[in-house]
């Protein structure tokens, strides 16, 4: 799952970027620069307020957003957002609504890095898109403790492919798993991402959400170290086609999934 063209050289419809949203973002900084190796850099001329970007050897790989007081007291969880790089923000995001989903936060400018908006597409799942100026997205990707992957899970699939199909372009391939059908998002013949749906053993209260994934060297191990730093593991290690996977949630309850390819894939 790991060969889509995506960072500096991806274009419109691929995954570039993700940030997480917290409400203790010290807590945050220390975790992951624990358990993925990430070192905090504060942005206080953000429009995001203390903006906080993080690097893995001197390269931009994720993001960092404190949840207003407000968010909080609205019981909004921690969470990972995912960008999906488009060429303009404007005319898709005008487009959202007559396909059916909905425009949360309409077009702004992000300073001088790029214009955003955050959308949610007819199944529930919310992705923000974005429209690089000086900043196009992680400068890594796929390797050790960079973004490698984006998942859509939700309990109405068929609802999403074909809105991202209308908006995006996305044509699906699907693939058979013992889970069930996993739909593998393709555009200009390269994979962009996947939807799926939401495994029934995931509690209802659970709200369909773009998984990121990120590559490490040992699956294993990781999710140990995040245990042992107060993190939780909710999906222990397993063995799927294409390479070994966990789903750890960090302090704060935000969830993404640690992932190594399979040799080839």
């Amino acid at each position: 799952m790991s060969t889509a063209t995506t960072g500096p050289g991806a274009g419109h419809g691929h995954f570039a970027w993700a940030d997480l949203m917290s409400p203790d973002t010290a807590d945050a900084c220390d975790f992951y620069g624990s358990l993925l190796d990430w070192v905090p850099t504060s942005l206080p001329d953000h429009p995001a307020s203390n903006y906080t970007l993080f690097t893995l050897d001197g390269a931009r790989v994720a993001g960092l957003v404190p949840m207003s007081p407000q968010m909080q007291e609205q019981g909004v969880p921690s969470r990972w957002v995912s960008y999906i790089l488009v060429d303009d923000v404007d005319a898709v995001a005008g487009r959202v609504e007559g396909l059916g989903g909905r425009v949360h936060l309409p077009p702004m400018d992000v300073v001088d890095s790029g214009r955003m908006a955050l959308i949610e597409d007819p199944s529930g799942g919310s992705v923000a898109l974005w429209q690089a100026n000086r900043h196009r997205g992680a400068d890594r990707l796929h390797d050790r403790g960079c973004m490698t992957w984006n998942e859509l899970l939700t309990r109405d699939p068929g609802a999403a492919c074909d809105f991202f199909a209308a908006l995006l372009g996305w044509s699906y391939r699907t693939i058979e798993t013992p889970q069930g059908s996993y739909e593998l998002a393709m555009l200009d013949g390269e994979r962009v991402g996947g939807i799926m749906a939401m495994p029934a053993q995931v509690p209802g209260e659970v709200p369909p959400h773009w998984d990121v994934y990120f590559a490490v060297d040992d699956v294993d191990e990781v999710a140990g170290r995040a245990r042992a730093l107060g993190g939780a593991v909710p999906m222990p290690p397993m063995t799927i086609p294409v390479g070994r996977l966990a789903l750890v949630a960090d302090r704060a309850g935000a969830t993404f999934t640690i992932y190594r390819a399979s040799e080839g894939s």
